[in-house]
């Protein structure tokens, strides 16, 4: 059967039986290659990308190949240039999502790993640490913001275990998220959401050690113990002293090297410059 045989019927703009708006309908998972420039260099990403928009409730469905088709126009018409940030990608696939497809709110999610370049603390050996990061930007009634998160890997030393062992403690992997809900010409690095990170462990983690790294490291802990509480209130300190402003929300977790189980912390809270 030719193309020109079939009857096209738009399906998606009939009524459904029942009538509900739904607040997110979408795609999830599209992959990609996207080209940004930071800190003097171009860098290549194969990010997931997320498209969500809203459906009022006298339409059955949304037309998907249009989130598609506009995620593909944004990469495809400048895919030999470059973009400053994931922001800029993102309110990009939202503008030509509009001219397709109608929405009161639509987000846009791209998620991948960022490789940051660290030395190691005593031995200064570079080693190239991988994190993984997602901005979201979101269009609504006519105005944009963004959601940045990232996700470090550090470790955590027991305060209460140091205690009652008279110097003894035992030691695990943590994982902190944070995320931060703000304006979207906000000016806040997700290399600076990364060092928030970071800095709120006993210590951090390094794909590469040598020996004297090691050591410094351990010693580093021992200085330095915390709870997962401790790593999440930590954590909400950096973000006030870099004025970060918007909503964060931040968790922790620790997988526990004597319990079968993981311990876990989170708050969400309200971010504001302090006072001069």
């Amino acid at each position: 059967m030719s193309a020109s045989s079939y009857r096209i019927i738009s399906t998606q703009d009939e009524a459904p039986r029942v009538r509900q708006s739904i607040d997110k309908v979408g795609i999830e998972g599209l992959k990609t290659c996207l080209m940004l420039e930071a800190n003097g260099g171009t860098y290549r990403y194969f990010p997931n990308i997320d498209i969500m928009i809203d459906l009022d409730g006298e339409k059955k469905g949304v037309h998907m190949s249009r989130l598609v088709e506009s995620m593909n126009e944004v990469v495809s018409k400048r895919v030999r240039q470059t973009r400053k940030s994931f922001e800029e990608v993102g309110v990009e696939i939202l503008k030509a999502l509009r001219k397709r497809h109608s929405f009161r709110r639509a987000e846009v999610r791209i998620m991948t790993t960022m490789f940051v370049e660290r030395r190691t603390p005593v031995t200064n050996s570079q080693t190239n640490e991988p994190y993984d990061v997602t901005v979201g930007v979101v269009w609504e009634d006519d105005k944009f913001s963004k959601r940045l998160e990232a996700k470090a890997i550090g470790s955590t030393l027991c305060p209460h275990s140091l205690n009652m062992t008279g110097g003894k403690s035992h030691v695990q992997r943590a994982e902190l998220r944070v995320a931060v809900n703000t304006e979207l010409d906000t000016d806040l690095p997700l290399e600076t959401l990364i060092e928030i990170c970071e800095g709120s462990f006993s210590a951090p983690t390094y794909t590469v050690l040598k020996s004297l790294d090691e050591a410094s490291l351990v010693e580093r802990m021992y200085t330095n113990p915390k709870f997962v509480e401790d790593v999440v209130r930590d954590c909400y300190a950096r973000l006030q002293k870099e004025n970060v402003t918007g909503r964060a929300w931040i968790k922790a977790v620790a997988f526990e090297s004597i319990h079968k189980h993981n311990a876990v912390s989170e708050m969400e809270r309200d971010l504001q410059r302090d006072p001069i």
